[in-house]
Protein backbone atom coordinates (compact mmCIF):
# COMPACT_ATOMS: atom_id res chain seq x y z
CA UNK A 1 0.00 0.00 0.00
CA UNK A 2 1.10 3.53 -0.74
CA UNK A 3 1.27 5.28 2.63
CA UNK A 4 -0.95 8.34 2.89
CA UNK A 5 0.97 10.98 4.81
CA UNK A 6 0.41 14.76 4.92
CA UNK A 7 2.54 16.73 2.51
CA UNK A 8 4.03 20.07 3.41
CA UNK A 9 1.32 22.00 1.59
CA UNK A 10 -1.41 20.19 3.52
CA UNK A 11 -2.67 17.76 0.85
CA UNK A 12 -2.91 13.99 1.11
CA UNK A 13 -1.66 13.00 -2.32
CA UNK A 14 -2.28 14.62 -5.68
CA UNK A 15 -3.48 11.69 -7.75
CA UNK A 16 -6.88 10.10 -8.00
CA UNK A 17 -7.45 7.06 -5.82
CA UNK A 18 -7.71 4.08 -8.18
CA UNK A 19 -7.11 1.01 -5.99
CA UNK A 20 -8.98 0.55 -2.71
CA UNK A 21 -8.88 -2.15 -0.08
CA UNK A 22 -11.83 -2.55 2.29
CA UNK A 23 -11.09 -4.17 5.64
CA UNK A 24 -14.32 -5.87 6.76
CA UNK A 25 -15.20 -7.93 9.84
CA UNK A 26 -15.05 -11.67 9.21
CA UNK A 27 -18.40 -13.33 9.88
CA UNK A 28 -20.20 -9.98 10.19
CA UNK A 29 -20.55 -8.77 6.62
CA UNK A 30 -23.51 -6.41 6.18
CA UNK A 31 -25.61 -5.29 3.23
CA UNK A 32 -24.05 -1.83 3.14
CA UNK A 33 -20.57 -3.34 2.75
CA UNK A 34 -21.64 -5.03 -0.49
CA UNK A 35 -23.49 -1.92 -1.69
CA UNK A 36 -20.41 0.24 -1.05
CA UNK A 37 -18.17 -2.24 -2.86
CA UNK A 38 -20.43 -2.16 -5.93
CA UNK A 39 -20.67 1.66 -5.88
CA UNK A 40 -16.88 2.07 -5.72
CA UNK A 41 -16.49 -0.30 -8.66
CA UNK A 42 -19.06 1.69 -10.64
CA UNK A 43 -17.09 4.84 -9.78
CA UNK A 44 -14.12 3.33 -11.64
CA UNK A 45 -11.98 2.05 -8.76
CA UNK A 46 -10.28 -1.32 -8.35
CA UNK A 47 -11.61 -2.68 -5.08
CA UNK A 48 -10.61 -5.67 -2.99
CA UNK A 49 -11.89 -6.97 0.34
CA UNK A 50 -9.76 -8.24 3.21
CA UNK A 51 -11.59 -9.99 6.03
CA UNK A 52 -10.31 -9.45 9.54
CA UNK A 53 -11.04 -11.68 12.52
CA UNK A 54 -12.60 -9.66 15.33
CA UNK A 55 -11.66 -10.04 18.98
CA UNK A 56 -14.48 -7.79 20.14
CA UNK A 57 -17.60 -9.93 20.56
CA UNK A 58 -21.08 -8.48 19.96
CA UNK A 59 -22.73 -7.54 23.23
CA UNK A 60 -25.59 -9.88 24.10
CA UNK A 61 -27.80 -7.11 25.47
CA UNK A 62 -27.37 -5.04 22.31
CA UNK A 63 -28.22 -8.01 20.09
CA UNK A 64 -31.40 -8.38 22.14
CA UNK A 65 -32.18 -4.72 21.56
CA UNK A 66 -31.94 -5.19 17.80
CA UNK A 67 -34.03 -8.37 17.81
CA UNK A 68 -36.78 -6.72 19.86
CA UNK A 69 -36.78 -3.63 17.67
CA UNK A 70 -37.14 -5.68 14.51
CA UNK A 71 -40.24 -7.28 16.04
CA UNK A 72 -41.69 -4.02 17.35
CA UNK A 73 -40.86 -1.58 14.57
CA UNK A 74 -39.40 -3.12 11.44
CA UNK A 75 -41.80 -5.98 10.59
CA UNK A 76 -39.44 -7.50 8.04
CA UNK A 77 -38.20 -4.22 6.58
CA UNK A 78 -34.76 -4.58 4.98
CA UNK A 79 -31.90 -2.66 6.56
CA UNK A 80 -28.46 -1.60 5.33
CA UNK A 81 -27.04 -3.27 8.43
CA UNK A 82 -28.69 -6.64 7.86
CA UNK A 83 -26.07 -9.36 8.04
CA UNK A 84 -25.25 -11.09 4.75
CA UNK A 85 -25.71 -14.87 5.01
CA UNK A 86 -22.49 -16.85 4.68
CA UNK A 87 -21.58 -17.47 1.05
CA UNK A 88 -24.17 -15.08 -0.42
CA UNK A 89 -21.72 -12.31 -1.30
CA UNK A 90 -18.39 -13.15 -2.90
CA UNK A 91 -16.21 -10.15 -3.67
CA UNK A 92 -12.66 -9.82 -4.90
CA UNK A 93 -10.17 -11.09 -2.30
CA UNK A 94 -7.17 -10.17 -4.49
CA UNK A 95 -4.44 -8.54 -2.39
CA UNK A 96 -3.95 -5.48 -4.58
CA UNK A 97 -1.43 -2.73 -3.94
CA UNK A 98 -3.95 -0.20 -2.67
CA UNK A 99 -3.78 3.58 -2.87
CA UNK A 100 -5.93 3.71 0.23
CA UNK A 101 -7.36 1.32 2.82
CA UNK A 102 -10.68 1.85 4.56
CA UNK A 103 -11.00 0.00 7.86
CA UNK A 104 -14.71 -0.77 8.32
CA UNK A 105 -14.29 -3.51 10.89
CA UNK A 106 -15.71 -1.34 13.66
CA UNK A 107 -12.68 -1.99 15.86
CA UNK A 108 -11.81 0.43 18.66
CA UNK A 109 -8.18 0.30 17.46
CA UNK A 110 -8.27 0.50 13.65
CA UNK A 111 -5.38 -0.44 11.38
CA UNK A 112 -2.41 1.91 11.27
CA UNK A 113 -2.31 3.86 7.98
CA UNK A 114 -5.94 3.12 7.13
CA UNK A 115 -8.93 5.48 7.07
CA UNK A 116 -11.61 4.56 9.60
CA UNK A 117 -14.85 6.20 10.73
CA UNK A 118 -14.80 7.84 14.13
CA UNK A 119 -17.85 8.97 16.07
CA UNK A 120 -17.64 12.16 18.14
CA UNK A 121 -13.87 11.67 18.13
CA UNK A 122 -13.92 7.99 19.10
CA UNK A 123 -13.15 4.91 17.01
CA UNK A 124 -15.20 1.74 17.14
CA UNK A 125 -18.81 0.70 16.68
CA UNK A 126 -19.23 0.89 20.43
CA UNK A 127 -18.86 4.68 20.19
CA UNK A 128 -21.51 4.84 17.47
CA UNK A 129 -23.81 2.64 19.53
CA UNK A 130 -23.39 4.73 22.69
CA UNK A 131 -24.52 7.86 20.85
CA UNK A 132 -27.49 6.11 19.24
CA UNK A 133 -28.62 4.62 22.53
CA UNK A 134 -28.63 8.14 23.96
CA UNK A 135 -31.05 9.08 21.18
CA UNK A 136 -28.71 11.29 19.16
CA UNK A 137 -26.64 11.21 15.99
CA UNK A 138 -22.86 11.30 16.44
CA UNK A 139 -20.63 13.37 14.19
CA UNK A 140 -18.93 11.03 11.71
CA UNK A 141 -15.35 11.69 10.64
CA UNK A 142 -13.34 9.65 8.16
CA UNK A 143 -10.02 9.66 9.98
CA UNK A 144 -6.58 8.64 8.76
CA UNK A 145 -5.07 6.53 11.54
CA UNK A 146 -1.48 7.38 12.45
CA UNK A 147 0.55 6.71 15.57
CA UNK A 148 1.83 10.29 15.75
CA UNK A 149 -1.14 12.29 14.43
CA UNK A 150 -4.57 11.38 13.08
CA UNK A 151 -6.16 13.44 10.28
CA UNK A 152 -9.80 14.01 9.38
CA UNK A 153 -10.54 13.80 5.63
CA UNK A 154 -14.34 14.23 5.66
CA UNK A 155 -17.08 14.93 8.19
CA UNK A 156 -20.82 14.52 8.36
CA UNK A 157 -23.68 14.45 10.83
CA UNK A 158 -26.51 12.16 9.70
CA UNK A 159 -30.19 12.69 10.40
CA UNK A 160 -31.78 10.15 12.74
CA UNK A 161 -35.48 10.52 12.00
CA UNK A 162 -36.61 7.97 14.59
CA UNK A 163 -34.06 8.19 17.43
CA UNK A 164 -36.04 5.69 19.50
CA UNK A 165 -35.24 2.97 16.94
CA UNK A 166 -31.61 1.90 17.28
CA UNK A 167 -31.47 -0.20 14.09
CA UNK A 168 -32.72 2.74 11.97
CA UNK A 169 -29.92 4.89 13.34
CA UNK A 170 -27.30 2.26 12.50
CA UNK A 171 -28.56 2.09 8.91
CA UNK A 172 -28.59 5.86 8.50
CA UNK A 173 -25.00 6.11 9.72
CA UNK A 174 -23.84 3.25 7.48
CA UNK A 175 -25.37 4.88 4.40
CA UNK A 176 -23.75 8.22 5.17
CA UNK A 177 -20.33 6.63 5.79
CA UNK A 178 -20.62 5.08 2.34
CA UNK A 179 -21.43 8.49 0.84
CA UNK A 180 -18.40 10.09 2.53
CA UNK A 181 -16.09 7.26 1.44
CA UNK A 182 -17.13 7.64 -2.19
CA UNK A 183 -16.47 11.37 -1.98
CA UNK A 184 -13.00 10.91 -0.48
CA UNK A 185 -12.10 8.26 -3.06
CA UNK A 186 -12.96 10.62 -5.92
CA UNK A 187 -10.82 13.56 -4.80
CA UNK A 188 -7.45 14.16 -6.43
CA UNK A 189 -6.17 16.24 -3.51
CA UNK A 190 -7.33 15.62 0.03
CA UNK A 191 -7.08 18.40 2.59
CA UNK A 192 -6.58 16.92 6.06
CA UNK A 193 -7.42 18.52 9.36
CA UNK A 194 -5.65 17.27 12.49
CA UNK A 195 -8.10 15.11 14.45
CA UNK A 196 -8.88 15.60 18.11
CA UNK A 197 -9.56 12.09 19.38
CA UNK A 198 -11.06 11.56 22.83
CA UNK A 199 -10.64 8.84 25.47
CA UNK A 200 -13.12 5.98 25.67
CA UNK A 201 -16.71 7.10 26.12
CA UNK A 202 -17.94 4.47 28.53
CA UNK A 203 -21.06 2.30 28.55
CA UNK A 204 -24.76 2.67 27.88
CA UNK A 205 -28.07 1.02 28.90
CA UNK A 206 -29.63 -0.75 25.92
CA UNK A 207 -32.52 -2.48 27.71
CA UNK A 208 -33.67 0.76 29.29
CA UNK A 209 -33.48 2.29 25.83
CA UNK A 210 -35.90 -0.30 24.42
CA UNK A 211 -38.36 0.36 27.23
CA UNK A 212 -38.06 4.08 26.57
CA UNK A 213 -38.79 3.49 22.89
CA UNK A 214 -41.93 1.48 23.68
CA UNK A 215 -43.11 4.17 26.11
CA UNK A 216 -42.42 6.82 23.46
CA UNK A 217 -44.63 4.96 20.97
CA UNK A 218 -47.41 4.79 23.55
CA UNK A 219 -47.16 8.54 24.26
CA UNK A 220 -47.25 9.29 20.52
CA UNK A 221 -50.37 7.14 20.08
CA UNK A 222 -52.06 8.93 23.00
CA UNK A 223 -51.06 12.33 21.60
CA UNK A 224 -52.77 11.49 18.30
CA UNK A 225 -56.01 10.82 20.17
CA UNK A 226 -56.11 14.14 22.00
CA UNK A 227 -54.32 16.58 19.68
CA UNK A 228 -52.82 16.95 16.23
CA UNK A 229 -49.17 16.04 16.22
CA UNK A 230 -46.95 18.24 14.10
CA UNK A 231 -49.47 21.08 13.75
CA UNK A 232 -47.63 23.95 12.04
CA UNK A 233 -48.71 27.60 12.11
CA UNK A 234 -47.65 30.58 10.02
CA UNK A 235 -46.65 33.78 11.82
CA UNK A 236 -45.50 37.24 10.72
CA UNK A 237 -44.34 40.58 12.10
CA UNK A 238 -43.80 44.07 10.75
CA UNK A 239 -40.20 45.08 10.04
CA UNK A 240 -40.90 48.80 10.37
CA UNK A 241 -37.95 50.28 12.27
CA UNK A 242 -36.46 46.89 13.17
CA UNK A 243 -33.80 44.66 11.56
CA UNK A 244 -34.61 41.27 10.15
CA UNK A 245 -33.58 38.16 12.05
CA UNK A 246 -30.68 37.57 9.66
CA UNK A 247 -29.46 41.16 10.16
CA UNK A 248 -29.84 41.01 13.95
CA UNK A 249 -28.70 37.38 14.25
CA UNK A 250 -31.42 37.01 16.88
CA UNK A 251 -35.16 36.92 17.36
CA UNK A 252 -36.82 40.27 18.16
CA UNK A 253 -37.50 40.97 21.81
CA UNK A 254 -40.99 40.52 23.15
CA UNK A 255 -43.64 38.60 21.22
CA UNK A 256 -44.40 40.62 18.08
CA UNK A 257 -45.69 37.69 16.03
CA UNK A 258 -49.25 37.39 14.76
CA UNK A 259 -50.55 33.96 13.81
CA UNK A 260 -52.79 32.76 11.02
CA UNK A 261 -55.91 31.13 12.35
CA UNK A 262 -56.94 27.67 11.21
CA UNK A 263 -59.91 25.41 11.88
CA UNK A 264 -57.85 22.56 13.34
CA UNK A 265 -58.60 20.41 10.30
CA UNK A 266 -55.48 21.65 8.46
CA UNK A 267 -52.18 23.34 9.11
CA UNK A 268 -50.23 26.05 7.29
CA UNK A 269 -46.43 26.09 6.88
CA UNK A 270 -43.53 27.12 4.59
CA UNK A 271 -44.46 30.83 4.17
CA UNK A 272 -42.87 32.89 1.35
CA UNK A 273 -43.43 36.61 0.72
CA UNK A 274 -44.02 38.34 -2.61
CA UNK A 275 -44.79 42.02 -3.23
CA UNK A 276 -46.90 43.00 -6.26
CA UNK A 277 -48.76 46.25 -7.08
CA UNK A 278 -48.51 47.55 -3.53
CA UNK A 279 -49.83 44.35 -1.95
CA UNK A 280 -47.93 41.82 0.16
CA UNK A 281 -48.78 38.20 -0.64
CA UNK A 282 -47.91 35.22 1.54
CA UNK A 283 -47.71 31.88 -0.25
CA UNK A 284 -47.62 28.80 1.96
CA UNK A 285 -48.30 25.09 2.18
CA UNK A 286 -51.80 24.14 3.30
CA UNK A 287 -52.09 20.58 4.59
CA UNK A 288 -55.65 19.29 5.10
CA UNK A 289 -55.59 16.30 7.44
CA UNK A 290 -58.51 14.70 5.55
CA UNK A 291 -56.47 14.30 2.35
CA UNK A 292 -52.95 14.17 3.88
CA UNK A 293 -51.71 15.99 0.75
CA UNK A 294 -50.26 19.47 0.70
CA UNK A 295 -51.39 22.22 -1.65
CA UNK A 296 -50.32 25.83 -2.11
CA UNK A 297 -52.47 28.60 -0.61
CA UNK A 298 -52.08 32.37 -0.62
CA UNK A 299 -53.27 35.23 1.57
CA UNK A 300 -52.49 38.94 1.70
CA UNK A 301 -51.30 41.29 4.43
CA UNK A 302 -52.44 44.91 4.50
CA UNK A 303 -50.25 47.76 5.73
CA UNK A 304 -51.31 47.05 9.33
CA UNK A 305 -50.48 43.38 9.03
CA UNK A 306 -54.09 42.20 8.86
CA UNK A 307 -54.47 39.00 6.79
CA UNK A 308 -57.06 38.02 4.25
CA UNK A 309 -58.55 34.53 4.30
CA UNK A 310 -56.26 31.97 2.64
CA UNK A 311 -57.39 30.60 -0.71
CA UNK A 312 -56.03 27.84 -2.93
CA UNK A 313 -53.40 28.99 -5.44
CA UNK A 314 -52.14 25.66 -6.81
CA UNK A 315 -53.11 22.02 -6.33
CA UNK A 316 -51.95 18.81 -7.95
CA UNK A 317 -52.71 15.12 -7.49
CA UNK A 318 -49.49 14.86 -5.44
CA UNK A 319 -48.15 16.71 -2.43
CA UNK A 320 -46.91 20.31 -2.89
CA UNK A 321 -45.12 22.53 -0.37
CA UNK A 322 -42.37 25.16 0.04
CA UNK A 323 -43.67 27.62 -2.63
CA UNK A 324 -40.78 29.90 -3.58
CA UNK A 325 -42.21 32.73 -5.72
CA UNK A 326 -39.97 35.14 -7.63
CA UNK A 327 -39.82 37.49 -10.60
CA UNK A 328 -37.63 36.84 -13.64
CA UNK A 329 -37.72 38.10 -17.22
CA UNK A 330 -40.85 40.16 -16.64
CA UNK A 331 -42.85 37.14 -15.40
CA UNK A 332 -43.77 35.76 -11.99
CA UNK A 333 -42.69 32.20 -11.29
CA UNK A 334 -43.31 29.61 -8.60
CA UNK A 335 -41.01 26.71 -7.80
CA UNK A 336 -42.82 24.54 -5.23
CA UNK A 337 -41.51 21.32 -3.77
CA UNK A 338 -42.96 18.34 -5.65
CA UNK A 339 -40.69 15.61 -4.32
CA UNK A 340 -43.70 13.28 -3.96
CA UNK A 341 -43.75 13.24 -7.78
CA UNK A 342 -39.93 12.90 -7.96
CA UNK A 343 -39.76 16.14 -9.92
CA UNK A 344 -38.78 19.78 -9.56
CA UNK A 345 -41.40 21.83 -11.37
CA UNK A 346 -41.57 25.45 -12.50
CA UNK A 347 -44.89 27.29 -12.83
CA UNK A 348 -45.62 30.66 -14.44
CA UNK A 349 -48.46 32.93 -13.31
CA UNK A 350 -51.31 33.13 -15.82
CA UNK A 351 -53.38 35.34 -13.54
CA UNK A 352 -51.50 36.24 -10.37
CA UNK A 353 -51.83 35.12 -7.59
CA UNK A 354 -54.08 32.08 -7.98
CA UNK A 355 -53.82 30.83 -11.56
CA UNK A 356 -50.59 29.06 -12.46
CA UNK A 357 -49.53 27.03 -15.46
CA UNK A 358 -46.87 24.33 -15.45
CA UNK A 359 -44.04 25.77 -17.54
CA UNK A 360 -41.55 22.92 -17.35
CA UNK A 361 -40.18 20.03 -15.31
CA UNK A 362 -36.72 21.26 -14.39
CA UNK A 363 -35.44 18.00 -12.91
CA UNK A 364 -37.00 14.55 -13.10
CA UNK A 365 -36.57 11.22 -11.34
CA UNK A 366 -34.97 12.95 -8.36
CA UNK A 367 -36.43 13.58 -4.92
CA UNK A 368 -35.55 17.16 -3.92
CA UNK A 369 -36.75 18.68 -0.66
CA UNK A 370 -37.14 22.45 -0.17
CA UNK A 371 -35.32 23.40 -3.38
CA UNK A 372 -34.22 27.04 -3.10
CA UNK A 373 -33.07 29.03 -6.14
CA UNK A 374 -31.05 32.25 -6.00
CA UNK A 375 -28.85 34.40 -8.23
CA UNK A 376 -25.21 35.19 -7.53
CA UNK A 377 -22.37 36.41 -9.76
CA UNK A 378 -24.60 36.39 -12.86
CA UNK A 379 -25.42 32.71 -12.40
CA UNK A 380 -28.33 30.90 -10.80
CA UNK A 381 -27.81 28.39 -8.02
CA UNK A 382 -30.13 25.94 -6.33
CA UNK A 383 -29.75 24.09 -3.05
CA UNK A 384 -31.93 21.20 -1.92
CA UNK A 385 -31.69 18.14 0.24
CA UNK A 386 -31.68 14.90 -1.73
CA UNK A 387 -33.08 11.60 -0.61
CA UNK A 388 -29.88 9.56 -0.92
CA UNK A 389 -30.60 5.82 -1.11
CA UNK A 390 -34.21 6.41 0.05
CA UNK A 391 -33.16 7.39 3.57
CA UNK A 392 -33.53 10.79 5.23
CA UNK A 393 -34.39 14.08 3.50
CA UNK A 394 -32.91 16.08 6.37
CA UNK A 395 -29.15 15.81 6.10
CA UNK A 396 -27.77 15.60 2.53
CA UNK A 397 -27.46 18.98 0.78
CA UNK A 398 -26.91 19.01 -2.98
CA UNK A 399 -25.96 21.94 -5.21
CA UNK A 400 -27.21 22.74 -8.71
CA UNK A 401 -26.43 25.59 -11.09
CA UNK A 402 -27.78 27.01 -14.33
CA UNK A 403 -27.91 30.11 -16.55
CA UNK A 404 -31.42 31.06 -15.36
CA UNK A 405 -34.19 29.69 -13.13
CA UNK A 406 -35.79 28.27 -16.28
CA UNK A 407 -32.71 26.06 -16.65
CA UNK A 408 -31.15 23.90 -17.71
CA UNK A 409 -30.00 22.94 -14.21
CA UNK A 410 -26.89 20.82 -13.65
CA UNK A 411 -26.09 18.99 -10.45
CA UNK A 412 -22.62 19.35 -8.99
CA UNK A 413 -21.73 15.68 -9.13
CA UNK A 414 -23.93 12.82 -8.01
CA UNK A 415 -23.06 13.07 -4.32
CA UNK A 416 -24.20 15.65 -1.75
CA UNK A 417 -21.86 18.53 -0.96
CA UNK A 418 -22.76 18.42 2.75
CA UNK A 419 -23.97 15.76 5.17
CA UNK A 420 -25.17 17.57 8.26
CA UNK A 421 -28.60 17.22 9.87
CA UNK A 422 -27.94 20.44 11.80
CA UNK A 423 -27.50 22.78 8.81
CA UNK A 424 -28.33 21.13 5.47
CA UNK A 425 -32.04 21.30 4.59
CA UNK A 426 -33.03 24.76 3.29
CA UNK A 427 -35.34 26.89 5.43
CA UNK A 428 -36.05 29.92 3.21
CA UNK A 429 -34.64 32.24 0.60
CA UNK A 430 -30.93 33.00 0.32
CA UNK A 431 -30.39 36.72 0.98
CA UNK A 432 -27.53 39.19 0.72
CA UNK A 433 -26.86 41.09 3.95
CA UNK A 434 -23.76 43.04 4.96
CA UNK A 435 -21.86 42.03 1.84
CA UNK A 436 -22.38 38.31 2.42
CA UNK A 437 -24.83 35.65 1.30
CA UNK A 438 -26.91 34.05 4.02
CA UNK A 439 -29.02 30.91 3.86
CA UNK A 440 -31.34 29.81 6.64
CA UNK A 441 -31.19 26.06 7.16
CA UNK A 442 -33.15 23.62 9.26
CA UNK A 443 -31.53 22.24 12.38
CA UNK A 444 -32.99 18.74 12.65
CA UNK A 445 -30.70 17.39 15.36
CA UNK A 446 -33.59 17.29 17.86
CA UNK A 447 -36.21 16.25 15.31
CA UNK A 448 -37.66 17.52 12.05
CA UNK A 449 -37.70 21.33 11.89
CA UNK A 450 -36.71 21.70 15.54
CA UNK A 451 -34.74 24.90 14.90
CA UNK A 452 -32.93 27.16 12.45
CA UNK A 453 -29.27 27.60 11.56
CA UNK A 454 -28.24 30.96 10.09
CA UNK A 455 -25.48 30.05 7.66
CA UNK A 456 -23.07 32.47 5.99
CA UNK A 457 -21.96 31.24 2.57
CA UNK A 458 -18.18 31.62 2.54
CA UNK A 459 -17.48 30.12 -0.90
CA UNK A 460 -19.74 29.34 -3.84
CA UNK A 461 -18.59 27.96 -7.18
CA UNK A 462 -19.19 24.93 -9.35
CA UNK A 463 -19.11 21.90 -7.11
CA UNK A 464 -18.39 23.87 -3.94
CA UNK A 465 -20.57 25.51 -1.30
CA UNK A 466 -18.80 26.23 1.97
CA UNK A 467 -20.74 27.75 4.81
CA UNK A 468 -20.31 28.78 8.44
CA UNK A 469 -23.12 28.37 10.94
CA UNK A 470 -23.08 31.71 12.74
CA UNK A 471 -26.21 31.38 14.84
CA UNK A 472 -28.68 28.69 15.89
CA UNK A 473 -32.23 29.60 16.87
CA UNK A 474 -35.04 27.69 18.49
CA UNK A 475 -38.64 28.92 18.29
CA UNK A 476 -39.03 32.60 19.28
CA UNK A 477 -41.06 34.00 22.14
CA UNK A 478 -44.75 33.96 21.33
CA UNK A 479 -44.48 30.87 19.11
CA UNK A 480 -45.29 27.19 19.57
CA UNK A 481 -42.20 25.79 21.20
CA UNK A 482 -41.61 22.46 19.48
CA UNK A 483 -39.88 23.74 16.34
CA UNK A 484 -39.43 26.36 13.65
CA UNK A 485 -38.27 25.62 10.10
CA UNK A 486 -38.93 28.53 7.71
CA UNK A 487 -37.69 32.15 7.76
CA UNK A 488 -38.30 34.74 5.03
CA UNK A 489 -38.48 38.52 4.89
CA UNK A 490 -38.92 41.47 2.53
CA UNK A 491 -38.88 45.25 3.09
CA UNK A 492 -42.16 45.21 5.06
CA UNK A 493 -42.65 41.88 6.84
CA UNK A 494 -40.91 38.81 8.17
CA UNK A 495 -42.62 35.40 8.16
CA UNK A 496 -41.92 32.16 9.99
CA UNK A 497 -43.67 28.91 10.80
CA UNK A 498 -43.64 27.05 14.09
CA UNK A 499 -44.98 23.74 15.35
CA UNK A 500 -46.66 22.60 18.55
CA UNK A 501 -49.53 23.49 20.81
CA UNK A 502 -49.99 27.20 21.46
CA UNK A 503 -52.23 28.89 24.00
CA UNK A 504 -52.44 32.60 24.70
CA UNK A 505 -51.94 32.04 28.40
CA UNK A 506 -48.64 30.31 27.77
CA UNK A 507 -47.28 32.27 24.83
CA UNK A 508 -48.93 35.66 24.58
CA UNK A 509 -48.87 35.66 20.77
CA UNK A 510 -51.84 37.01 18.81
CA UNK A 511 -54.08 35.12 16.45
CA UNK A 512 -55.07 37.05 13.33
CA UNK A 513 -58.44 36.55 11.72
Amino acid sequence: MKTLLPEAEGNLGNQRVSAIRLLLPEGRLQRWHATLFDALVRDGHRVAVELRAMNERPRTALLLVEQLERLLYERGRASSCDQIPSGEWTSSREMISADVIFDLTGAMEPTEGAIAPSYDGLFGDVSRDSALLEGRAPEIALTLVSSHQAYVLARGRPAIERPQVFVRGKSAIADRIATLIRGVARQRALHPVPASLRPDAGGSRPLAFVLQGVASLARRRLARLVAREGHWRVGWRSLEGTPSVVEAQAWPSGAPWRWLRDDGRRYFADPFLFHENGTTYVFCEEFPYATAKGLISVFTLDAAGRPSAPRVALEQSYHLSYPQVFRHGGKIWMMPESSANRTLELYVAESFPDRWKLHSVLLADLSLSDATAFEHDERWWLTATTNERDTSTWDCLSLFSGPSPVGPWSRSGDLPILVDASAARPAGQVVSRGGALWRPAQDCTRGYGSGLALCRIDELRDGVLRQSVVRRLGPPAGAPDQGVHTLNSDERFEVIDAVGQMTRARFGGKDAA
